[in-house]
């Protein structure tokens, strides 16, 4: 799938996007896996099809890119882009969602 021009994005669609605590959680993961994840790895937060909601709303607002492999997708954080726009703001929002699940 074609990534989403992130220029085209603004900091109110982002944090609305990342209102929701399983969207948040996603991005959470991924952030500090570094690396791309297997959406297998987010079954638990929900049925198949919610989740895939979730996966367009977030690619959608330039917050991931997903490869998909046969039945598999896979999905990447568009980190380094995000923190070019917006510096800083990634590490605080999961920072901040960390220390509030302790």
């Amino acid at each position: 799938m074609p990534d989403i021009n992130i220029n085209k994005i603004d900091l109110t669609q982002l944090l609305k996007s990342l209102s929701d605590p399983i969207r948040l959680e996603i991005i959470a993961v991924l952030f500090m896996a570094n690396k791309e994840c297997s959406c297998a790895i987010f079954n638990d937060l929900g049925k198949k099809s919610n989740l895939s909601q979730h996966y367009r709303n977030l690619r959608l607002n330039a917050l991931i890119s997903i490869r998909r492999a046969g039945l598999h997708s896979y999905l990447t954080l568009r980190r380094k882009e995000l923190d070019e726009k917006f510096p800083g703001l990634l590490a605080t929002i999961v920072d901040n969602w960390k220390n509030q699940r302790h």
